[in-house]
């Protein structure tokens, strides 16, 4: 398979390819490294969002025991930024047309994966953490944190809540990986499998 060809067999809608080996791509284009790069871009959006709820909690509630879990997710959400803006970066720098589009592919597959596995493996931690914020975020509205949290009644229901969180937050979040990202993935991993046979 040449180039062109491989080109062709990657998204089979009209692309116009400006000079210097640049790619211009339509904003609605179904190509599967513009649907990757959608993909992180609203990620990003989506950790603004929470991240910036955290920082208006953190700021407006007095209790210091939620402002230290606040403070936690901030930091996380930063982290979570980070890592998917780096991955964004990286896929976009490497998504051009030129003589070595095997390997720009290669780069993007790569990195994809291994950010979402970094993640993936992130969520087991986050999730707990998550939970906890929450129901002591709840429980601040009309209490004192430290002093409901002396009874076991509270304690148990606080490990009954992250018992049941904790797994429904995991695989909410696979189902939305596997939405966001697994068919463009599938479809990168296909060409790249003829790329390499057709060496």
């Amino acid at each position: 398979m040449d180039l062109q060809e491989a080109w062709k067999n990657l998204d089979r809608e009209k692309l116009s390819k400006p000079l210097r080996g640049e790619i211009e791509i339509r904003t609605e284009s179904k190509h599967p490294v513009q649907r990757l790069i959608k993909s992180f871009r609203s990620a990003l959006a989506f950790i603004i969002v929470f991240e910036a709820m955290f920082i208006y909690f953190l700021i407006e509630i007095p209790q210091p025991v939620v402002k230290a879990f606040l403070a936690l997710m901030v930091v996380v959400y930063a982290l979570g930024f980070l890592t998917n803006y780096r991955t964004l970066r990286k896929i976009e720098t490497h998504f051009v047309m030129d003589s070595n589009f095997r390997e720009s592919l290669q780069v993007i597959y790569e990195s994809t994966k291994t950010s979402l596995a970094f993640q993936r493996k992130a969520w087991t931690y986050i999730y707990p953490l998550a939970g906890t914020t929450g129901f002591l975020l709840g429980l601040s509205i009309k209490t004192d944190v430290v002093e409901v949290m002396q009874h076991t009644k509270h304690i148990i229901t606080l490990a009954v809540t992250l018992a049941v969180v904790t797994p429904l937050g995991y695989y909410l979040a696979l189902w939305l990986e596997n939405l966001g990202y697994g068919k463009y993935l599938i479809q990168l991993e296909t060409l790249l499998t003829e790329l390499n046979h057709s060496k």
